[in-house]
């Protein structure tokens, strides 16, 4: 027992004088020239160690270095590429010999690293880059012949070299990523990263707190994760990760980001959870949601399961103050194709719904493609377009001094010469169809709409729309260039078999017209300014009505006034409703140089054969139609009054006024003109009227002259 104890005495003794020795007769700070010259030798650059470099043997053997300094080459705006405060490393001798390398705690503190691009596109990690590459030419030719020497080989049954990590500390690191040409950098002012005891085979412990600007965001973010490391050293897992953020700019503040996951391990499911909240111009926002996420073992392919997020958006850009949004979704990105599709999605934006699948590739030009199906969408009813204000409360708003009531007609100009901003048309490649089951815009209201639109090389093109329309239908097709100076465009259009007058009342307010109406349309033009569209449009409009009414005009009342004007007597008045009712109107209308004008008007009923002709100017909505009037036949016709007098004669009509109130008269002097047989019958009437008053008067020659010159003044 003596012995053993003597030989544990005597190997303490041989350690403790070896350290010594060591102590006393090495220096390691006489290494510096010898490391700063292979460094100088393998990079071109310089290393300067300012700081000691100190032995430390307990409770392992290792080091400690100073304040080190990597330099730049010159011509860069910081001396140092890396720069070091201290460090710290130690390594255990006894695990060594069993082939295991146990590493002790590692420290750095304030480590800074600034990669910089000049304005002439040097960096200055280039020379770096190049002195290694040469370096390890010399080497390989330095190298000896495989006839005189082999490199080590394991041998045969030998156990492969284990490692551990006690723990890594990053205090206080920073770093600045710089570019120069492009205007950009990156700069971290604050990072802290600690990493427990660390070893293949068993799970540790991560976390990290970094601040930093990006531009003008600035950017904090702290997170923490366990960690593990299989054996093998060729995979990994995490699990209980979490992770914080802010960031901010001028015009963006994302006050709150929080991100955890259960677990993440390549080609497995994990559960990922996420809420964050901020401001965007004009827009705050609050967002949570879930899914679940798993990445692919080669790392290429990532899909998320029962993706459920949901929003509450405030802003003065929205259609409404404020709104709130849900989204649930499947989805996946395909790395090596940069292709993202969303399937199965649903969105709910407040009480609109829709639900689809969509794709995006990844391209100078992204494609998008989808696919959108809706119940119905009440468009009006979304934008609050339908809650109309009074005209008391439109006074009210109105109220206030000449130079405020006229800043709102100075902005309305401006805008029907704005054009609209259709860059973006140039920057997609976009196509898709929309279902919709019943959709209500600009109070129009459709029924099993489909559209089928395609975007591509700034041109937009409606395939077609189709959909149930009052009672009818319509099939649109329109194309929108926007390459040239001005965006043109062309629309083709068949409404079939629809109710005139509600599409009428719900559209514009304007029950004049009703009817069961084919329309066919084709235009063109240039610029979308409303001003420019009045004035540029061009084309054909082909109208077809049957069975339908004008409303605010009653041609036979006007016809038996006439009657009794000609006799010299009062209409009878019968109360009747103020319209003609048709058989069938048709009109082609041409649309150019700022008019819309028509020359073939005709309308149709058993009573009446109404032609007509005239213009309206599309800027001004000034109306100048003449309509000729012919009663047909003899009968009690509409409102039950004889106009037996007056059949096979020719009634003139002028229409002016503009859109909103247009007006009706009776043109008497062109009726004169055009029918000398009811300007006959007006002298005989006249005559017999006189000889009734005044008797054997009534033929004196100077009565005479005085009758006709009355009856020229009433028609004339």
């Amino acid at each position: 027992m003596k012995k053993l104890l003597y030989a544990v005495l005597a190997i303490v003794i041989v350690i403790v004088v070896g350290v010594g020795a060591l102590l006393a007769l090495v220096d390691p700070n006489q290494f510096k020239p010898l490391l700063a010259e292979q460094v100088k030798k393998a990079t071109g650059q310089e290393l300067v160690i300012r700081g000691d470099i100190g032995w430390r043997f307990f409770p392992s053997i290792g080091f400690t270095l100073g304040q080190t300094e990597f330099r730049n080459p010159e011509g860069f705006a910081e001396p140092n590429l890396i720069q070091l405060g201290s460090a710290e490393l130690s390594v255990s001798v006894v695990p060594l010999f069993s082939r295991h390398l146990e590493i002790g705690h590692i420290s750095l503190q304030d480590g800074r690293v600034f990669i910089q691009t000049r304005k002439d596109g040097v960096n200055n990690l280039d020379a770096l880059g190049q002195s290694s590459k040469q370096a390890e030419n010399n080497t390989v030719a330095d190298q000896p012949t495989a006839a005189t020497e082999t490199a080590p080989q394991n041998q045969g049954g030998a156990e492969p070299w284990t490692i551990s990590l006690e723990g890594v500390e990053l205090v206080n690191a920073s770093a600045e990523i710089r570019d120069d040409q492009a205007g950009t950098f990156t700069a971290i002012s604050a990072l802290n990263f600690t990493l427990s005891r660390f070893a293949p085979g068993e799970w540790t412990q991560a976390e990290f707190d970094v601040a930093g600007q990006n531009g003008e965001l600035a950017f904090t973010a702290n997170g923490a994760s366990e960690l593990f490391i299989v054996p093998e050293m060729n995979n990994a897992e995490l699990k209980n990760m979490q992770l914080s953020a802010t960031a901010k700019d001028k015009l963006n503040d994302i006050q709150s980001l929080t991100v955890t996951m259960d677990k993440f391990k390549a080609g497995d499911w994990s559960a990922v959870t996420f809420a964050v909240t901020g401001e965007v111009p004009a827009l705050a926002f609050d967002a949570k949601g879930e899914t679940r996420l798993k990445l692919s073992e080669a790392f290429d392919f990532v899909q998320l399961q029962a993706l459920a997020l949901e929003s509450g958006l405030k802003g003065a850009t929205l259609p409404r103050p404020e709104m709130a949004v849900k989204l649930s979704a499947d989805a996946d990105y395909d790395v090596n194709k940069g292709m993202a599709t969303l399937s199965q999605f649903k969105a709910d934006i407040d009480e609109i719904s829709v639900n689809g699948n969509a794709s995006f590739k990844a391209a100078d030009i992204p494609v998008i493609r989808f696919a959108v199906n809706s119940d119905n969408i009440d468009l009006d009813a979304f934008l609050g377009l339908d809650k109309k204000e009074t005209s008391s409360q439109a006074g009210a708003e109105d109220v206030g001094s000449t130079t405020a009531g006229t800043a709102p007609e100075t902005a309305s100009a401006a805008d029907k010469n704005q054009e609209p901003d259709l860059s973006a048309l140039k920057s997609l490649d976009v196509a898709g169809t929309v279902k919709l089951g019943k959709f209500k815009a600009a109070n129009a209201k459709l029924a099993n709409v489909l559209v089928d639109v395609k975007v591509a090389k700034g041109v937009l093109k409606l395939n077609h729309l189709d959909a149930e329309l009052y009672d009818g239908s319509i099939k649109m097709q329109a194309m929108l260039n926007a390459n040239g100076k001005l965006p043109t465009y062309k629309v083709t259009n068949k409404i079939s078999g629809v109710q005139i007058q509600p599409l009428m009342v719900d559209v514009v307010d304007n029950d004049v017209l009703a009817g069961k109406g084919n329309i066919t349309m084709s235009l063109a033009g240039t610029g979308l300014a409303e001003k420019r569209i009045r004035e540029n449009v061009a084309g054909t409009v082909d109208i077809k009505f049957a069975d339908g009414a004008v409303y605010g005009v009653n041609v036979p009342e006007m016809i038996r006034e006439a009657r009794a004007t000609l006799k010299g007597k009062k209409a009878e008045y019968v109360k009747e409703e103020k319209k003609t009712d048709f058989s069938g109107l048709t009109a082609t209308i041409k649309l150019g140089s700022g008019k819309a004008s028509t020359t073939n008007l005709d309308l149709d009923s058993p009573l009446l054969r109404i032609a007509g002709k005239g213009q309206t100017n599309l800027v001004s909505e000034a109306i100048d139609f003449k309509v000729n009037t012919s009663v047909v036949a003899t009968s009690k016709g509409q409102g039950g009054k004889q106009v037996d007098e007056v059949a096979d004669l020719t009634l003139p009509i002028d229409v002016k006024g503009d859109w909103t109130e247009p007006k009706f008269s009776m043109d008497l002097a062109g009726l004169l003109k055009q029918n000398n047989k009811l300007e006959e019958k007006a002298h005989k009437e006249v005559e017999r009227g006189l000889e009734k008053l005044l008797g054997d008067k009534a033929k004196d020659d100077d009565v005479k002259k005085v009758a006709d010159k009355l009856l020229k003044g009433l028609f004339n």
